[in-house]
């Protein structure tokens, strides 16, 4: 039995790589803060183990010799400018400590999950990567680095970069949209189109990453090209909601984040929609997912359809009482 020490266990792509990974005949350990809600793993034959991932101790008293694989999808997805210190801590401080630990343990390989977004900025190095406006895609690509530092110094290493991820266990992130359109707080939505993912479909390829990936690759994960318009009048037929999404101009959007904003520096409470978010929401042209190919043909990586992952959000969401 192989055994996988995994962050992020509790997030969406974490909580559905824990199910691979346990239908795959593995031995499973939750790395975990102390604050984490454990209560998503309820039924998981799993193991846990507290850990402090800002501290290089604590991952070294975490992680054993040995371990087969350290999955890694833990990620502080942020993209408010007011979270910036605590997003490099969570994201590249975490994955620095990580990474070295991996090289003194031996670990047998390590799987990083960054994003799809870092490549609208190409192959930046670190001076460049410090630059990068955008808090999320920031840390993410200097975390990435850091792992590119570890294969340099003999780690068996292996980058993911998940596009939109859509499917159950999504506690934060794009579930909140059933619920502003259930609500009647979302009418609209941006122009252009981008690639979607399905969630266990993500989690299966980080699993045949550890056995088919590359050492040193970096896989893209998308999968069907949809409008956002697409995307959330599907999330209402889910929900039996007639209603109808209109596209409107990013410039909308980009007001609309402004104020939200400068609403937040007085609330200190985080903006549903930051001029971040809708630099990532922007279109992005369907070749620009051409790099998935490599996926497919080296992971065997697919994708389930639109409706599909939309359908898997919702049903879970109904059925953990959460819309």
């Amino acid at each position: 039995m192989k055994n996988a020490y995994v962050t992020g266990a509790t997030g969406c792509v974490g909580r559905n790589l824990v199910d691979v990974l346990l239908q795959a005949g593995w031995s499973v350990t939750v790395l975990h803060r102390p604050s984490s809600d454990l209560s998503r793993l309820d039924g998981c034959d799993v193991a846990f183990q507290p850990v402090d991932l800002h501290s290089l101790e604590s991952v070294r008293n975490a992680i054993p010799d040995g371990v087969d694989a350290v999955f890694h999808p833990a990620g502080n997805v942020s993209h408010w400018s007011a979270h910036a210190d605590q997003q490099w801590k969570d994201n590249v401080l975490a994955t620095r400590n990580l990474v070295e630990v991996a090289l003194e343990k031996q670990v047998g390989r390590f799987i990083f999950t960054s994003t799809g977004a870092v490549m609208l900025y190409g192959e930046v190095d670190e001076a460049t990567a410090k630059n990068i406006k955008q808090g999320y895609i920031r840390t993410k690509r200097l975390s990435e680095l850091e792992v590119l530092k570890g294969i340099e110094r003999g780690l068996d290493a292996v980058i993911m970069r998940p596009i939109i991820v859509v499917g159950k266990y999504d506690y934060n992130n794009y579930s909140r949209i059933f619920r502003m359109i259930k609500h009647d707080r979302l009418r609209i939505a941006m122009p252009g189109k981008i690639a979607f993912c399905h969630a266990g479909d993500v989690a299966t390829a980080h699993l045949s990453a550890y056995e088919k990936g590359r050492c040193g690759e970096r896989y893209m994960l998308a999968g069907p090209y949809a409008s956002w318009r697409d995307f959330f009048q599907e999330a209402a037929r889910c929900m039996d909601m007639d209603v109808k999404i209109r596209a409107v101009p990013k410039p909308l959007f980009a007001l609309m984040a402004n104020a939200q904003e400068f609403i937040a520096r007085f609330t200190h409470k985080e903006p549903e929609l930051t001029s971040d978010v809708v630099f990532l929401l922007q279109e992005v042209p369907e070749s620009f997912f051409d790099a998935q190919r490599q996926s497919e043909r080296e992971l065997g990586y697919r994708s389930a359809s639109l409706r599909a992952m939309i359908k898997d959000c919702y049903d879970w969401m109904a059925s953990d009482g959460r819309i």
